[in-house]
């Protein structure tokens, strides 16, 4: 009987530890590894890295090839383990209000009127938003009076996709002020960057970033942009973009810029207006080529003119000049081959796969895939700082997240490597 009693009373304990060390953490995604089957969200103030494996299950979705940035998602796991399930919270409106990108553009290319709303908070409308947008957050005193007097307009809102409350909370708060003709674009504008749709910048926004971290196009004819441009800007002219899309085609080699390896940089083009053929049309190959962060300036270089911004007189510069912003924990390239090359007291880390690594690696770099990263991480040296590396930086972040989590001394390259088999790297 006693045993049996000892027997309950553990199975109990063990049972309340599981409960007691279970939790649910909810946060925005930042950034997806498919090959690592890893994400990293937003939690407050801190970035948290989400491990999947075999026995993962999925809420709302199948794969974690569905997720993406701004998704919000919640995950049950054990501290340090990989999470037990994963659901994706998403944000219903009401029966009737929701339409797609197809619908959306035949209502901006229809002869009926209507208002289209960017629910998302102001601060981030000028960097990107839906052609014909206007900006109104819900939660913003003045959010009522930006809408017309019309009760019975088409008003449509949306924000930064289904799992943004906004576009509900929007669509809740009109409908309550007695408008009768919403619809919510539930997709919002990463479902219309998705469909390689165009994407406005404002020119407010683009005069408080004329930076080196900022790339800026101008696609009109050399003529053109020798007279007058925006002042940083690249002479880039459509046909010079299109004759380099057929080069990659020919020569079965990556799109890319020269200089902008990374494919989340903020690249603004602009030719006299933001309806001109020269725009959309380099908008499109840029889009096909994988830069995420590509945007159309609205008004173009006439509105940038009409608003005395910043000009420059005589040829614009041809090479572009990129300067990626540094995350939190990110090394600068220059440092990173500085310590490459001399190895004072440096542990470098390959969190690639198995079948990446086998192509090449830095000497003496240990290789530990993201996935066992944390299951290993007692055994890394505290007496060296660690220097994590990937392919294009994605997974080395959430490594970084990992191990500085750990109390770790660490850094993470995050620009795209490639390693030969003799251990020769060019970033």
């Amino acid at each position: 009987m006693k045993i049996w009693l000892l027997l309950i009373s553990l199975f109990v304990s063990v049972a309340i530890t599981q409960i007691l060390r279970a939790e649910v953490v909810k946060g925005r995604i930042q950034t997806v590894s498919t090959k690592a089957g890893t994400v990293q969200i937003g939690v407050k103030d801190q970035k948290v890295v989400i491990r999947t494996d075999g026995n993962t299950k999925f809420d709302g979705f199948t794969s974690i090839g569905e997720l993406s940035p701004p998704d919000l998602i919640e995950a049950e796991r054990e501290p340090g383990q990989p999470a037990k399930t994963i659901r994706k919270v998403v944000f219903a409106l009401p029966p009737g209000v929701e339409i797609d990108s197809g619908e959306l553009l035949k209502i901006m290319t229809g002869k009926q009127p209507y208002y289209l709303y960017d629910a998302r908070p102001v601060k981030r409308f000028g960097k990107a938003h839906v052609p014909s947008a206007r900006p109104a957050h819900p939660k913003d005193e003045n959010f009522l009076s930006l809408l017309p007097e019309d009760k019975d307009a088409l008003l449509v809102f949306y924000c930064g996709g289904p799992t943004c409350p906004y576009t509900g909370i929007a669509v809740d708060m009109a409908q309550k002020a007695g408008y009768t003709n919403l619809k919510g674009y539930q997709a919002g504008l990463p479902g219309w960057g998705k469909s390689k749709l165009p994407v406005h910048a404002e020119a407010d926004w683009l005069a408080k970033n004329l930076n080196e971290q900022t790339v800026i196009l101008d696609v009109r004819d050399t003529k053109s942009s020798s007279q007058s441009h925006i002042q940083g800007a690249v002479a880039l002219p459509l046909a010079e973009l299109q004759a380099m899309t057929s080069r990659f085609v020919q020569e079965k080699t990556v799109a890319e810029l020269p200089g902008v390896t990374d494919m989340r940089a903020p690249i603004v083009i602009y030719a006299h207006s933001h309806t001109s053929r020269e725009a959309l049309l380099a908008y499109k190959e840029l889009r096909n080529w994988g830069y995420t962060g590509t945007t159309v300036l609205y008004q173009g270089f006439s509105g940038w003119q009409e608003a005395s911004l910043p000009t420059a007189q005589g040829p614009a510069a041809t090479e572009i000049v990129y300067q990626k912003k540094l995350a939190p924990g990110a090394i600068a390239p220059e440092e990173f081959a500085a310590l490459e090359k001399s190895r004072d007291g440096i542990y470098f880390i390959d969190v690639r796969t198995e079948k990446e690594a086998a192509t090449g690696m830095l000497r003496d770099a240990r290789h530990i895939p993201l996935e066992k990263l944390e299951d290993v991480a007692a055994d890394l040296p505290k007496d060296k700082e660690i220097i994590i590396y990937c392919a294009n930086g994605i997974r080395a972040e959430m490594a970084y997240e990992t191990l500085n989590n750990m109390g770790l001394k660490t850094r993470f390259l995050n620009e795209t490597i490639t390693i030969d088999k003799q251990g020769n790297y060019k970033l």
